[in-house]
């Protein structure tokens, strides 16, 4: 098989950065930036641009075939259609998330991925993905996990912006769509933006608003972990995001994409934590473990928190150290300890403490 990666939606914000991750993290391998349009920068060494419309299966499979695996970096609304194309091509499959009702469908896929003997690894950046392993970290040597909750904040020390975080578009579905929680050993959803709280993430961020919105972590984690009664997600936004993505119709208006080059580079600390109780040896636990990501150059910190996870894994399958077959959320195949040990490494900040 060729030891090369294709990333689809390569040119856009999150996949520019995802390509940056992959050319530092997997020197050795060659990668395929695939989009509708040409890169209107130059690419980097080691990387190639192919052009592909994704609603073509054909000519994507074409492209698949050629690779070892594909990561998925455009809309979750294509989730399903790639991962047929992947089967098809025979290639490894990897995304971002897909929004708790896509995650769902798309782990239906398992009997067929497990027959054509490759992997899929659901919702691997920051939150999906670092938050899932997050909770798995958290719940080591419980032998009960009774309840999980994600929380994400950020706080910026730049100019005030209205520059969206990630994709205007599923900002928008977060907000507007019903959020799931899990309760009672049942999925229950909730009106939008509701659960309001105030939680005081790890210093730099603090005290920080934040709601459920509909998130994958939510139709996993409780199937992966024993004994989950509860599990929820939430995350803060700053009000004029909000509005913004609120009165937004079109993806990536007003305000920067994610990942572009910023004019004022930005300066700013994401924080994603992961809440567990459970019972170890009878005895009542509670645990928090948190990341920490912070912004570099051009890039803010949820562009490498999101970019860097999907390049760390995607090095693992290609070198052959996941290579089960089937349907996965990432807290059920990845290697925590080395998952782990990588984040550190790019510069990420990580802790694991009892509440």
């Amino acid at each position: 098989m060729p030891s090369s990666i294709c990333i689809l939606g390569g040119c856009g914000a999150m996949g520019r950065v995802i390509v940056a991750c992959l050319c530092r993290h997997v020197p050795m391998c060659n990668v395929t930036v695939a989009d509708r349009l040409p890169p209107a920068a130059a690419l980097p060494a080691r990387t190639r641009f192919a052009r592909v419309d994704l609603r073509d299966h054909r000519a994507l499979v074409r492209l698949l075939r050629r690779h070892a695996l594909v990561i998925n970096s455009t809309s979750h609304h294509f989730n399903l259609p790639v991962m047929r194309a992947a089967l098809d091509a025979r290639v490894h499959y990897l995304d971002l998330g897909g929004l708790f009702h896509y995650t769902r469908r798309q782990l239906k896929l398992d009997p067929e991925f497990r027959k054509g003997g490759r992997t899929a690894i659901l919702g691997m950046g920051c939150a999906p993905g670092i938050s899932n392993l997050l909770a798995l970290w958290a719940a080591e040597g419980m032998d009960c996990v009774e309840a999980v909750h994600i929380k994400v904040g950020g706080r910026s020390w730049g100019p005030s912006s209205e520059a969206f975080p990630y994709a205007v578009g599923t900002i928008r579905e977060e907000l507007m769509l019903k959020p799931a929680v899990y309760h009672g050993w049942a999925w229950r959803f909730a009106r939008p933006r509701h659960g309001v709280e105030w939680f005081r993430f790890p210093q730099p961020v603090g005290r920080q608003r934040i709601f459920f919105t509909l998130h994958s972590e939510v139709a996993t984690l409780p199937l992966s972990l024993p004994g989950v009664r509860e599990a929820s997600f939430k995350i803060g936004f700053p009000d004029e995001i909000i509005r913004a993505a609120l009165s937004s119709s079109r993806s990536g208006a007003p305000g920067a994409p994610n990942g572009a080059a910023k004019p004022n580079p930005p300066r700013d600390c994401e924080i994603t934590v992961a809440l567990v109780r459970g019972k170890a040896n009878g005895k009542r636990l509670a645990r928090m473990a948190c990341c920490k990501a912070f912004s570099e150059g051009s890039h803010a910190a949820g562009d490498w928190d999101t970019a860097w996870p999907p390049a760390i894994v995607a090095a693992m399958v290609v070198a052959g150290r996941i290579q089960q077959p089937g349907v996965f959320p990432p807290e059920r195949i990845v290697p925590l300890v080395p998952f782990l040990a990588a984040l550190r490494r790019v510069g990420f900040e990580l802790l694991c403490r009892r509440e």
